[in-house]
Formats: C-alpha cells, sequence, structure tokens
C-alpha cells in the first residue's frame, strides 16, 4: 500500500509519510489516563487527536489495531486509594478506586466521540509479569542496579552500552548516580529512575525476586510508571511498533524512558513514529490539576455545553499547536455544531446537493491531520447547501460522522431512526421496493416519522 498520510515525527522533528512496518496494517499505541480522579479536559483532547489519527489511517484504507493503557498503580493511585478507603485491604482500596475512574474515563471518552470499541485496552495491574520480566532483562543487560529501595535503571550504564538518551529531546545527564524516587518529574536533567519500588508497609505489593552478578534479591513491591508502558506496549503490539501518541508534556520524562528501557532491554527500535499534542492553556497557562486551573467534562455539561462541542473545539485547533479555553471559545464552537446540525436537518427534506466532499476531508487529514482545515472544507459546504437551499449529501454527512466523529444530526432525532432512514436510502438506491416499504412503515410506527418519496429522494418529518 502506497503511503499517503503525513504526520510530524517527535523523533526526527520533521513531517514524514506514515510507512508502516506491516504492509497495509498500522499499530498505535497510546497512553491512556491515570485513573485517581476524573480527567480534566486538556487530558481529553489528547485521547480526542488519538482517535482522530486511527479514523484518519482507516480511511486510508489500513488496518489499525489501537492500544491504550490504563494507569491503575503508581504513585498518585496508591496515595488516593489510601487515603479514601483507610479501612480496605490495599489492593482492594486500589481496584476499589481505578474502577471507579476507569469507568468515568471510559464514559468520557464516548461522550467526547470516541470509538471505544475499536481500542484495545490494557492494565498496568495486569502486565506486572511483564514488568519483572522486562526489569530482570535491564538487570541481565548491566543497565540496571539493585538498591536497597528498589531496582534503578542507570543512565550512566546505559550511556556506557553505546545508547543515546535524549532521543525526543536535548537532556542534561547526570555525573552522579542521583536517583528519582518519584514516577513524575519536570526535571530537565537525567537521573536514575525506578523501575521497581520495595514495599512500603500499608500499600499494594506483588511478589517478585530479581537476580544480579548471581546474587538473588526477594523484593515485594510494585511497579514503577515509566515501565509499565514498555511492558504493556511490548505485550499488545509486539517491538517496534509503527506509532506513539501521547501528551508533549509526556515526553520528558516519561517517553523518554520508555524508549530507554525498550532499547536497554535488548529491542532495536522501540516504535517508528511519536505523536504528540500540545497543551490546552487557560489565561496562558497550562492546564493542570496542580495549577488548580482545569476543568472536566462534568464542568461543561454543568455549564449547558454539550460533550461533542467539546471535541469540535479541540478539532478546531491544529493537533501540534497550543489551543486555548474559555467559555467563549466553547460557546462558539457549540453554535458551530448547532449550525451543522440544522443543515444535516435538512436530509431529505430538500433537493439534494449531490457534491459529496468526503475526500476532501480525507486530504485535509492526510496532511498532518490538519482539522482546523477540514473543518472549514465543511462550512464552505453547508454555505452553499444553504444559499440554493438544498439538502446535504448522504456521503457528506457520513463522512463527517465517520472521519470526524461529530454527530451531525439533531439531538432529537435518536440513531436508531438515521440507521434506518440510512438503510431505506440505501434499498431504494438498489431498487429494493419492498424493503423499502417495510423500512418506511417501520419509521412510521416505531419512530413516529412520515416518509413520503419525491424526484429529489425520500421525504421525512416527524408525525
Amino acid at each position: 500500500m502506497k503511503a499517503s498520510m503525513i504526520l510530524r515525527n517527535s523523533i526526527t522533528k520533521k513531517h514524514e509519510l506514515i510507512t508502516p512496518i506491516n504492509d497495509g496494517e498500522i499499530s498505535i499505541y497510546s497512553c491512556g489516563p491515570t485513573v485517581y480522579n476524573n480527567l480534566h479536559i486538556g487530558n481529553l483532547s489528547a485521547f480526542i487527536y488519538a482517535d482522530m489519527l486511527r479514523r484518519s489511517l482507516i480511511s486510508e484504507g489500513y488496518n489499525v489495531k489501537h492500544v491504550m493503557n490504563i494507569t491503575d498503580v503508581d504513585d498518585k493511585t496508591i496515595r488516593d486509594s489510601i487515603a479514601q478507603y483507610p479501612n480496605e485491604e490495599p489492593h482492594s482500596a486500589l481496584k476499589k478506586l481505578t474502577d471507579t475512574y476507569s469507568d468515568v474515563f471510559m464514559r468520557d471518552l464516548r461522550l467526547t466521540g470516541n470509538d471505544v470499541d475499536s481500542f484495545t485496552f490494557i492494565s498496568a495491574v495486569e502486565t506486572i509479569p511483564e514488568m519483572i520480566a522486562l526489569t530482570q532483562k535491564l538487570l541481565d543487560n548491566k543497565i540496571a542496579y539493585i538498591a536497597d529501595d528498589g531496582v534503578y535503571f542507570s543512565i550512566t550504564k546505559y550511556y556506557q552500552s553505546g545508547h543515546h538518551y535524549g532521543v525526543l529531546q536535548k537532556i542534561a545527564t547526570q555525573q552522579s548516580q542521583a536517583r528519582i524516587v518519584n514516577d513524575e518529574y519536570d526535571k530537565g536533567n537525567a537521573s536514575d529512575f525506578a523501575l521497581w519500588k520495595r514495599v512500603v508497609a500499608g500499600e499494594p505489593s506483588w511478589e517478585a525476586t530479581f537476580s544480579e552478578d548471581l546474587m538473588e534479591t526477594n523484593m515485594p513491591g510494585r511497579p514503577g510508571w515509566h515501565i509499565e508502558c514498555s511492558a504493556m506496549s511490548q505485550k499488545t503490539l509486539g517491538l517496534p511498533f509503527d506509532i506513539h501518541t501521547g501528551g508533549i508534556d509526556l515526553k520528558f520524562p516519561h517517553h523518554e524512558n520508555e524508549i530507554a528501557q525498550s532499547i536497554g532491554a535488548g529491542a532495536d527500535e522501540f516504535a517508528h513514529y511519536f505523536m504528540h499534542n500540545n497543551h490546552i492553556l487557560v489565561d496562558g497557562k497550562k492546564m493542570a490539576k496542580s495549577a488548580g486551573n482545569f476543568y472536566t467534562l462534568r464542568d461543561i455539561e454543568e455549564k449547558g455545553f454539550s460533550a461533542q462541542s467539546f471535541r469540535l473545539m479541540v478539532l478546531e485547533s491544529h493537533y501540534h499547536s497550543e489551543s486555548h479555553f474559555s467559555w467563549d471559545i466553547l460557546a462558539a464552537a457549540q453554535n458551530r455544531l448547532r449550525n451543522w446540525q440544522s443543515v444535516a436537518d435538512r436530509q431529505f427534506q430538500l433537493p439534494l446537493n449531490k457534491q459529496d466532499i468526503s475526500q476532501n476531508i480525507a486530504r485535509e487529514l492526510q496532511s498532518n491531520m490538519a482539522t482546523p482545515q477540514a473543518l472549514q472544507s465543511i462550512d464552505r459546504y453547508f454555505d452553499e447547501v444553504i444559499a440554493n437551499d438544498q439538502s446535504p449529501s448522504l456521503e457528506s454527512l457520513t463522512a463527517i460522522e465517520v472521519l470526524l466523529g461529530i454527530d451531525l444530526f439533531g439531538v432529537d432525532i435518536p440513531d436508531s431512526s438515521k440507521e434506518l432512514m440510512r438503510k431505506r436510502h440505501i434499498a431504494r438506491e438498489a431498487k429494493n421496493w419492498s424493503l423499502s416499504d417495510e423500512l418506511r412503515d417501520e419509521l412510521q410506527e416505531k419512530h413516529s416519522l412520515a416518509i413520503k418519496d419525491a424526484k429529489t429522494g425520500q421525504i421525512w418529518s416527524r408525525s
């Protein structure tokens, strides 16, 4: 299959044609949520862009395997599970917390138009044996070492083995063997980081034994954050895989450490391409829980805005550019969506505009996923439809829904009704009159939609 989609590769800092490892197939790994609280909308934007990447590649004819992880054990999940369930056994408390917020995450994904059924989800807890094995491999390769409080990745030994740390961005390396205990850190310096953490009283732990220089050490504990994604991506996709996605804030240290762990354990390559989406800013500052300037999907809904309006707002900015959030910007996106939906409601009620803009949209997405330009092409098409007092083509509406994940039909028309109207349209195109009549009757009796046929197509009205 000839490559036609271009993305900006964070590894090379260049725009490149996507050339899959296996012809006709694309593998994507997306860093998913840490399920300890409600996600803010900055987190959700990363998942919307990842969903858009999958949709774009499918439109190119690729068979896409898209994996997303659920981080259900790390510093934050343990901290909050103990605080919220102090009387529970540690493993039970952790599961209660992470199950709750995993469910919230799935709800948010669906409401914001992500095709959840097309993802393969994997959790950190279910991959701990693979994390232990990967940690041991790094010890065997003399790139990790055992300390009193855990097993650490050695930046110095990684360099001495002929590898380069700092593939995604320039990193200053420490001369001393400084160790970082916390899972997350925003330093510009590279320091040794935890692969495995020795058990702390009152925290959940798993049995593990590690060998170094023929000496075995029993070390019950739990994994560090960075080793989790290295193990989960390798388990589900193998190495190398095609594309790794995530927010730009994960570039260092998380993604840099993922690469180093995988290469240090013997892989020739981790991922062919990295796609990083930029921040959503509020008052010029990155949205973050630590900054106290974040909003959740619930906040948006309580203000009377739809999750679909938020998706459209996200797509109005290019994934590689910083975007801005305000209630006025979200209101403008909601008005845009309502205008689109009012045009879509004309379907089969007015003479059809037979232009099919699906290729226009796909072409913009091929060019480094240029969603703002794709939306502008839709605006122009709908302006033409309105100016000529027409209804939009079914092909164009379907393309907008399928390629962009935007529901264009008014909220008072259920999905089941839309699907029946589409099936009837197809039946009439195929001159299958008996099926057409059956669907017309079903729309009338079960959906209260009266259907009449005209030269321009089927015309519906609410009965």
